[in-house]
């Protein structure tokens, strides 16, 4: 508890401080500008699931299965929501404080505690179905994937537990600095083989079967002359046509052969949420709310977008012809593929949004893409969108 709060604190002082320089000279946010609107941008349904992140410098998502959307809050409660109309099923509500979450698939909901529990949960009903201990915090959603449920640790450890009864498979140890900036990066998963970026600027492979190493790439170095200047934590990991893309703070964003673990290219620059791929372009939020399409061939830019410096922005997700994301003060921001001109603006409520809006197409292959958005105090909305026309 004491270990979590601390890097918390440090993660909250980095976010008022270090990213902007002294307290008494932050940055204040930009403010919102008018422009014209090229999206309609619709709210079906919307529900207050909870606390949120409970005023922690957490990163709570939600998580699908089928028509079903999964979300989880600080204070223990776990909700499944029907899609389509945002009927609950059912509600949860674990006797633990919940730092991690939520991972879902395989029929199990999967959340991790600031103790190190690991709660799976059957998807349909929200019956307990096992509970695990991973080695120290967790605030990484956990994967559940063909071979198992893992989780990445703040001590640098990932754990795999088996799908059926969450017994201990496996677990790989990694050199982890003392300060680090916010997290462990949640793994991807890919044919067979587990990518995490750590805390030290390394990126490795690992066999999903066993564990096995299989490559380490060091993708950044930490430079500077005290820690909070050597801070490169990695965010997570994307994966693409055997290329893995990782960023992260006083770091780099890079691509990175899965074979044999080789820098394809690297790209100097500090950011630390997670990317969205899709096309030809890489999408990037920096430390200081720039986004960037970056190519992904190459690294090169596409384009950028600073009318939102300062804002906290979240993750990017991809919506149609849109980048999707939030900002401290509840707003989705969203911004052309093709050019990064602002297209769509919807405020979701108090609170900010960090995590990456889940897009998923709600009522089989004809059905329409929704775009589901929680903030950090707990409100989940559900949204549509399409284009004006002139």
């Amino acid at each position: 508890m004491r270990r979590l709060l601390g890097i918390l604190v440090a993660a909250g002082l980095l976010g008022g401080c270090a990213l902007f320089g002294s307290n008494r000279n932050v940055a204040p946010p930009a403010k919102l500008k008018p422009f014209r609107a090229q999206l309609k941008v619709s709210r079906i349904w919307s529900h207050d699931t909870g606390n949120g992140t409970g005023g922690y410098d957490l990163v709570l998502r939600p998580a699908r299965i089928g028509d079903t959307i999964f979300v989880a809050n600080e204070n223990g409660a776990v909700v499944a929501y029907r899609a389509r109309d945002g009927h609950r099923l059912w509600r949860h509500h674990l006797k633990a404080r919940i730092t991690a979450g939520v991972g879902a698939g395989r029929g199990l909901v999967v959340v991790a505690t600031r103790r190190g529990r690991v709660l799976a949960l059957h998807a349909g009903t929200g019956a307990l179905a096992w509970t695990a201990q991973a080695p120290s915090e967790v605030l990484a959603a956990p994967v559940v994937a063909s071979h198992g449920v893992y989780v990445a640790s703040l001590d640098g450890h990932v754990t795999a537990f088996g799908l059926g009864h969450g017994r201990r498979l496996w677990m790989a140890s990694h050199t982890h600095p003392a300060l680090t900036l916010f997290l462990t990066a949640r793994p991807a998963h890919a044919a067979g083989v587990l990518y995490e970026g750590y805390a030290n600027g390394e990126l490795v492979a690992l066999r999903a079967d066993n564990g096995e190493r299989l490559w380490t790439s060091a993708v950044a170095q930490p430079r500077g002359g005290d820690a909070v200047e050597r801070l490169i934590d990695l965010a997570r990991p994307l994966y693409a046509q055997n290329i893995v893309y990782v960023n992260g703070y006083h770091g780099a964003v890079v691509a990175v052969g899965t074979h044999s673990g080789r820098i394809l290219w690297g790209r100097p620059m500090s950011s630390y949420r997670s990317m969205a791929l899709g096309g030809q372009s890489l999408y990037v939020v920096t430390a200081h709310s720039r986004v960037m399409a970056l190519a992904n061939a190459s690294g090169g830019t596409v384009w950028k977008q600073k009318l939102f410096l300062n804002r906290r922005l979240g993750s990017p997700a991809l919506a149609g012809p849109a980048v999707v994301l939030g900002d401290l003060a509840g707003y989705t921001q969203w911004l052309s593929r093709r050019t990064g001109q602002p297209v769509a603006r919807k405020r979701i409520g108090e609170g900010a949004i960090r995590a990456a809006p889940l897009v998923a197409r709600v009522g089989g292959r004809k059905g329409r893409p929704y775009v589901f958005v929680l903030t950090t105090t707990g409100r989940l909305a559900a949204l549509t969108f399409r284009p004006i026309r002139p």
